[in-house]
């Protein structure tokens, strides 16, 4: 029987499903998909596609179904180029700990409302789905008054990469593009009036729009891509390490008794639950992959959770070894590579390492009280709930 990536990719465990791409088929193509397309599985043949980006194009659309006319992660040079240019800046490492303070502040918002007292409930509700969404909307300058929709407009857009409803996304885009051209206006009279503007991504494009290195279509697209890839995925990435450290409760000893850890074990949480299981590529001449010819438009997922569980590349890659990631050691595809890589990389580790150190310094004792859900967009790797009952330490 031929094997289905597509029925195995929101298993609890898809890293099997992967196992096996990556050991009885590294080429394989999904025939039970429409149009079928093909996925990559092996270290070295997603690391090989990543750094052909002449040949195999983000433009049109990296979810399953072709979606050109994209922004920065969705498109290509040099228009990709001049639109990093203009974001780098506020997403470097120094820019984005210039943010530290707000962001803990809106963790500790967060955390305090939710994990107060000792109780019951869903962890993804209560606090890793609705703490990137905020921190996105203060990096972009949205009013506090105005987050509140941020992260169910964010998972409307996400659910069409997998193929749900695309009139979801629509109507959410609507909701974004409306709320993005109410502050650009603010900000332009402001500019207009010689004062200045707030310290904030939003402000960095509308000066690039004034400037005529962006065009509104553009701001409009670039602040859709940054809430949905800034949100999703980092809300992802803290379910699944309270997962595993519920599930393997010797993690939680390690890090408590060494919480210098934390940034290493973040790393190795992004590569054993890679958030972003693997985005497309298409070639608009004939090209190879594996050593297959391929023709020109073929759809190809370069499979990011596989390759970071390789053998050939990691020791042991399916144990979490939070001491794995050092100065020296070889970095994971989480955030993928070359000229895509991503721009939101600093944010992301940011948010991680504070939401960590929340859950090993604020929890007494966690534990899990039911079954998790996985999200639907079978690209993506991430939980929808994870029910919990957890003691809230207190201050000595």
């Amino acid at each position: 029987m031929t094997y289905s990536h597509l029925e195995h990719a929101n298993d609890v465990e898809p890293s099997v499903g992967h196992a096996h791409l990556r050991e009885q088929c590294p080429f394989h193509t999904e025939e039970a998909a429409e149009p079928p397309f093909h996925v990559v599985s092996r270290h070295g043949d997603v690391f090989d596609l990543l750094m052909r980006p002449a040949e195999w194009r983000n433009g049109f659309g990296v979810g399953i179904n072709p979606q050109p006319g994209g922004v920065l992660g969705t498109a290509d040079d040099p228009d990709h180029r001049r639109q990093r240019r203009v974001l780098q800046d506020a997403f470097r490492p120094a820019s984005i700990a210039r943010l530290d303070d707000e962001v803990h502040q809106v963790c500790d918002e967060l955390w305090t409302s939710a994990f107060g007292e000792d109780g019951e409930g869903d962890f993804v509700r209560l606090f890793a789905f609705p703490f990137p969404a905020i921190v996105i909307a203060v990096l972009l300058g949205v009013p506090r008054e105005r987050r509140d929709d941020f992260g169910r407009w964010s998972d409307d857009i996400v659910n069409t990469l997998g193929g749900a409803d695309p009139a979801l996304a629509e109507a959410a885009n609507r909701h974004i593009f409306a709320l993005v051209d109410e502050l650009v206006d603010v900000r332009k009279e402001l500019h207009e009036r010689g004062e200045p503007l707030p310290d904030d991504v939003l402000s960095v494009m509308t000066r690039a729009e004034i400037d005529g290195v962006l065009s509104h279509h553009e701001v409009r697209r670039l602040s859709q891509q940054l809430l949905v890839a800034g949100h999703e995925t980092t809300a992802s990435l803290i379910s699944l390490m309270l997962y595993r450290i519920i599930e393997q409760p010797e993690l939680m000893t390690q890090l408590r008794a060494d919480p210098d850890l934390v940034p290493a074990a973040v790393e190795e949480f992004l590569r054993y639950d890679a958030p972003v299981q693997g985005l497309f590529r298409t070639n608009p001449e004939p090209s190879s992959v594996c050593g297959r010819d391929l023709p020109a438009n073929s759809r190809v997922q370069a499979l990011f959770a596989s390759a970071n569980r390789d053998a050939e590349v990691y020791d042991q890659p399916d144990e979490i070894r939070l001491d794995r990631f050092g100065p020296g050691s070889r970095s994971h595809l989480a955030f993928g590579w070359g000229v895509h890589h991503c721009i939101g990389a600093a944010l992301a580790r940011s948010e991680g390492q504070i939401a960590l150190r929340s859950i090993i310094e604020r929890f007494d004792n966690v534990e899990r009280i039911g079954d998790v859900g996985i999200n639907e967009p079978f690209i993506l790797r991430g939980l929808t709930t994870l029910p919990i009952r957890w003691k809230t330490r207190r201050s000595s």
